[in-house]
């Protein structure tokens, strides 16, 4: 079941630049990436809502507080009214709301929007909109709000490394304060995706001391250790590369249960993590580590599909090999064995196709046109 999971995520739609170390979170819809896309952002109040109990539809007053975005042809007016019903469940508490709008010159319907508390985490939006152009200085900007008593505040910041690109954050995790990346990771309850993002950080920023810390991570027994291990590894490398790297490589050895799976898929995160942002680096070493992978035939697939993306064809022979194998019979890792032959040129990759092409043409046919 684990293991169908991990797939699942793996196939649904993830922005293109994304961190590789906190996956999940880069999943999220921030207010962030609402404020690019709409044309006009405005925070107000509701007030007087209307149920209609025949079509369970209704009306809203949604009245202007602040413009945050604004747009020429966006009318001047102080109230609208909604075509949807919002309710107001405690008469004394009035209930906030940031709307986004599209098209407002011809459209005064919000096309979405979302419950707020304050002003604030827009006005911090509108700050980072305002640095785009350096995604450097956005990132380095949103570390300082990292720690926000505001918890919106806080969120958004996290999101701004989870949805920014490896490089990005790795130039950025530099320049920060390490000081405030180790009171984070002392945070209760701390999310596995804001652990692993907030360990790296520390090991790009940190010192020797920081290095032990993330040791203990490493070796801890909690299931959110384990959960954020791809980050935890990530900044254990990036401090010590010798230790951590040896550690990572007998991660992917590892045989057994959903732990063992799950530490070995953070592994794999890991080294595409560094592969992304270090090729040349770290080539020799991920590519060490990839030959274990592709002989694990519950993370074979994702090897295999990376060192295809990558144009890696080191281990041609292993992976063709690894067709015939009763271990890696499954349909999921016998078709990621073809599309890495399709796209390799070496000759055994060639011989294989053939080979199957006579077996099963449908299947070749396919898959061509599929990664097409």
């Amino acid at each position: 079941m684990r293991r169908i999971l991990i797939l699942l995520v793996l196939l649904l739609p993830c922005p293109a630049l994304a961190c590789d170390l906190c996956v999940g979170a880069s999943r999220r819809v921030s207010l962030a990436q609402e404020f690019e896309q709409a044309q006009v952002v405005v925070y107000g109040h509701i007030a007087n809502p209307q149920l209609d109990l025949k079509t369970g539809g209704g009306t809203t007053e949604f009245h202007f507080d602040k413009v945050i975005k604004d747009d020429a042809a966006f009318p001047r007016q102080k109230m609208i009214v909604l075509s949807r019903y919002l309710p107001i469940i405690d008469p004394k508490q009035t209930p906030h709301y940031v709307m986004f709008y599209r098209l407002p010159a011809k459209n005064l319907e919000p096309y979405t929007g979302r419950q707020i508390a304050s002003p604030a985490v827009l006005e911090f939006i509108s700050e980072l909109h305002q640095q785009r152009k350096d995604p450097v200085q956005v990132l380095v900007f949103a570390a300082k709000h990292l720690d926000h008593a505001d918890a919106n505040i806080a969120e958004e910041a996290f999101l701004a490394f989870a949805q920014a690109d490896n490089k990005t954050i790795v130039k950025a995790a530099k320049l920060l304060a390490p000081a405030t990346v180790r009171q984070l990771l002392k945070t209760p309850d701390l999310e596995p995706e804001k652990l692993s993002l907030f360990a790296y950080l520390l090991g790009s920023c940190g010192n020797g001391d920081d290095a032990e810390q993330l040791r203990t991570l490493l070796k801890g027994s909690s299931p959110r250790n384990y959960k954020a291990a791809e980050g935890i590894l990530a900044g254990y490398i990036t401090m010590r590369p010798k230790e951590g790297w040896a550690y990572a490589h007998e991660l992917l050895k590892e045989k057994g249960n959903d732990k063992n799976f799950l530490l070995r898929f953070a592994a794999l995160r890991t080294m595409r993590f560094f592969y992304n942002t270090h090729p040349e680096e770290a080539a020799a070493q991920v590519m060490k580590g990839m030959e274990t992978a592709i002989g694990q035939a519950d993370i074979a697939d994702i090897a295999i599909l990376d060192l295809s993306k990558w144009k890696r064809w080191e281990h041609t022979k292993l992976i063709v090999a690894c067709y015939d194998r009763p271990s890696h019979k499954s349909p999921i890792i016998k078709n990621s064995i073809v599309r890495y032959a399709l796209a390799c040129p070496q000759p055994e990759a060639r011989a294989l196709v053939d080979r199957v092409r006579r077996q099963d043409p449908e299947l070749v046919k396919y898959l061509e046109e599929e990664m097409k």
